[in-house]
């Protein structure tokens, strides 16, 4: 299965020097789908995720000029770009816990700068077609590896490609069991974290959901891809992704659709959950474990809303002295390999803003915080002429605001920039289509308006 893996990693780079670009995009978005844990020894980089965006970047080389133009033309996107390249320079700089390569090839290069990657791979909305094809047939394993992963009651793609390494919390189980004798069982499917593969299942049903209503794909391939999210989604175990889901959908939905179409379906939905309550046991369950996290000491395993605010008054009280730059980047993990005791009460840190207080300071939040802003208003300032593009843009970075701030990044800051830069890219060149519509029409009436005053002389 490992070598499975890394010859599918390796065919992929390969591929990128020879498809047009819209299946590029296609194949950044399959491995951030199912090559999450796929480590290449003996190659630079290693990581699957890394080569793919390295490999794309390397076969784009003729086009550089062209991207670098296009980057210059899109203010919204240089900017982000710069603000995110100070906070992680500066975060590395007020941090003796990271590698200065590794920290700027992970957190920068191969992460953030991946919404530029993105934005350069697709070229319209049509360019969704070939994101839609493969994005279906990842989906559709996953859910044959979380299928497995439910009835086995271990992962066992997780197993075998992080073969001889442990889970952090329990040194003497591997990744791919930790949930096999816990209390709340949880599918992982081709991710290290459930939470990862949850998380992945909403964003691309956004995407599914997205690409179905602008008839894009077929409904059938949309009812498929719908059951393979649901199944992701419902077995993860992760409340927040529930909520996310929800919430997002719920986003778009209200920011696409008609008020009086979203009415409707408002009431729908909360018919059938009040009946679904009453009558499914499966359904009150789940219920059940999503209002737990308000209630204290909850017969629910897992974070509440008690842990978070107990979280937070540790963070206060191991930053104090420290507010503004935090306690540097890593502190966590570092102190926690070296003696968990020593981060007593911090638990795993399970929010970005708490870990941005942590480590980053006050300064890390705020430019974490306008990074995210200036996306929404990017949205927000271009809502009227493309309410489904902004609306698919809006709802992803809702998911990504609901899922981290309320259990953390983990592996969601990849697949949410790859997705948020093809929705601004579709967004930038319907805009410049216009404009190019415009000028062809002012062009055409002067010509008109001259061939006009040209006969009156005439006459």
């Amino acid at each position: 299965m490992k070598n499975a893996a890394f010859i599918v990693t390796l065919v992929c780079c390969c591929l990128m020097f020879y498809i047009k670009r819209e299946w590029k995009a296609a194949l950044l978005v399959m491995g951030a789908m199912t090559l999450t844990l796929v480590n290449i020894p003996g190659i630079p980089l290693h990581n699957a995720n890394f080569l793919l965006q390295a490999a794309f970047i390397l076969s784009e080389w003729h086009h550089w000029p062209q991207h670098f133009r296009e980057l210059r033309r899109t203010p919204c996107l240089w900017i982000l770009l710069l603000l995110v390249s100070v906070s992680v320079m500066l975060a590395e700089l007020t941090s003796p816990y990271v590698n200065f390569r590794l920290f700027l090839q992970s957190e920068l290069l191969f992460k953030y700068f991946a919404l530029a990657y993105a934005f350069w791979a697709v070229k319209d909305e049509k360019s969704l077609k070939p994101v839609l094809q493969v994005s279906l047939y990842c989906l559709i394993v996953l859910t044959f590896f979380g299928v497995l992963n439910y009835i086995e009651k271990n992962a066992i793609f997780v197993n075998a490609l992080a073969e001889g390494t442990k889970s952090t919390a329990s040194e003497d189980i591997a990744f791919g069991d930790f949930y096999t004798e816990n209390a709340r069982f949880r599918v992982q499917s081709m991710f290290k974290y459930p939470f990862d593969y949850g998380y992945i299942c909403v964003a691309i049903l956004i995407l599914h959901l997205h690409g179905y209503h602008r008839h894009l794909e077929s409904i059938r391939a949309f009812v498929i891809a719908l059951v393979c999210c649901l199944f992701g989604i419902l077995t993860c175990g992760c409340r927040i992704v529930w909520v996310g889901a929800i919430f997002s959908i719920a986003c778009y939905s209200m920011w696409v659709f008609r008020l009086s179409r979203n009415v409707m379906y408002g009431m729908i939905a909360v018919i059938l959950l009040i009946i679904a309550y009453n009558t499914v046991p499966a359904v009150e369950d789940k219920v059940n474990k999503v209002t737990d996290i308000f209630v204290e000491n909850s017969e629910t395993g897992g974070s509440s809303i008690q842990l978070r605010m107990s979280q937070y008054l540790y963070v206060l009280v191991y930053t104090e002295g420290n507010e503004w730059l935090g306690l540097g980047e890593g502190y966590w993990s570092h102190k926690y390999a070296e003696d968990p005791d020593s981060v007593y009460g911090l638990a795993g840190v399970e929010s970005v803003i708490l870990k941005y207080l942590l480590e980053r300071g006050i300064i890390g939040l705020v430019l974490w915080a306008m990074f995210y802003t200036i996306i929404f208003f990017y949205f927000w300032r271009n809502r009227k002429r493309r309410k489904a593009l902004t609306g698919l843009g809006v709802s992803i970075l809702a998911l990504y605001l609901v899922f981290s701030i309320g259990t953390g990044e983990l592996g969601s800051v990849y697949p949410t920039m790859l997705l948020l830069g093809m929705a601004m890219k579709m967004i930038e060149s319907k805009k410049r289509r216009i404009m190019l519509y415009t000028l062809l029409l002012r062009i055409m009436k002067r010509k008109n308006l001259t061939r006009k005053l040209k006969n009156e002389k005439i006459c």
